[in-house]
């Protein structure tokens, strides 16, 4: 059998990327002292942010995915996943497939921000990340919720396998980040039996086929237990007129 580890369940050399280097990575106060600009939030940030905290961190929204049409529109890229950001010496089953990427993505190409910024060899934005892929199109029970916000940033599908998981991070933790996010829940894998999101130290209770604002500036984990358990995972650019958007799609009010 073929180690995990260095290669994917078809025996293919994995495309492995350095485990981070978080001390370089999360090392804020070295930024500040590099340009001060690059941590500094505008007043636009001030106010997206101010409303943002009207929202819980895990807030249900309108929008609900049709399961039995997601599962047959779903089926053509099965041999489409490509595995998600492999990290050296790490066993992590997840997969990705690419919704909103880059001029000249396809679905297959890396969904991962790291990987592309490898690829590139310079910093990358999640809104430059504009352009949707084949796949975007195709997934019509998506639309929706995809059509809603638009330009969208980088969008894409996460594919977890019995094991795959995300280690506790934040995303962007500042309030000058460019994008918030918005995940849905895809399939019958996803409830508190198959998968668990722990946000902020505590699992949230997931509904099946319903998108969420998330908070992903707190720390946040994930851990799947079974095969198949889907995510869809959403960068909008923070604008006034998106936040807006968000409240008015909330759930409650």
């Amino acid at each position: 059998m073929s180690d995990l580890k260095k290669f994917d369940k078809e025996g293919k050399p994995l495309n492995l990327i350095p485990t981070a280097n978080r001390s370089i990575q999360a090392n804020w106060i070295q930024k500040y002292y590099d340009d001060p600009s690059s941590v500094e939030p505008s007043a636009e940030d001030i106010k997206c942010e101010l409303q943002l905290q009207a929202l819980s961190d895990f807030e249900p929204l309108n929008f609900l995915i049709d399961p039995g049409q997601f599962r047959r529109e779903i089926a053509k890229y099965e041999n489409s996943w490509k595995p998600y950001l492999r990290r050296e010496g790490v066993s992590n089953d997840r997969e990705g497939l690419l919704l909103v990427g880059m001029e000249g993505d396809t679905p297959e190409d890396e969904s991962s921000r790291p990987e592309k910024m490898r690829a590139a060899g310079r910093w990358i934005h999640e809104d430059e990340f504009n352009v949707p892929t084949q796949a975007y199109h195709d997934l019509t029970c998506l639309h929706d919720l995809l059509n809603y916000w638009q330009p969208l940033g980088r969008t894409f599908l996460v594919r977890c396998n019995a094991g795959g998981w995300f280690p506790p991070h934040k995303d962007d933790p500042l309030i000058n980040r460019r994008c918030f996010r918005v995940a849905a829940f895809l399939g019958p894998n996803v409830d508190h039996e198959a998968f668990e999101w722990v946000q902020d130290g505590r699992t949230v209770p997931i509904k099946k086929d319903r998108a969420y604002y998330v908070d992903t500036r707190k720390t946040h984990r994930t851990h799947a237990f079974v095969d198949n358990s889907i995510h869809l995972i959403m960068n909008i650019p923070k604008t006034w007129e998106n936040v807006i958007k968000l409240i008015t799609a909330t759930k409650w009010f």
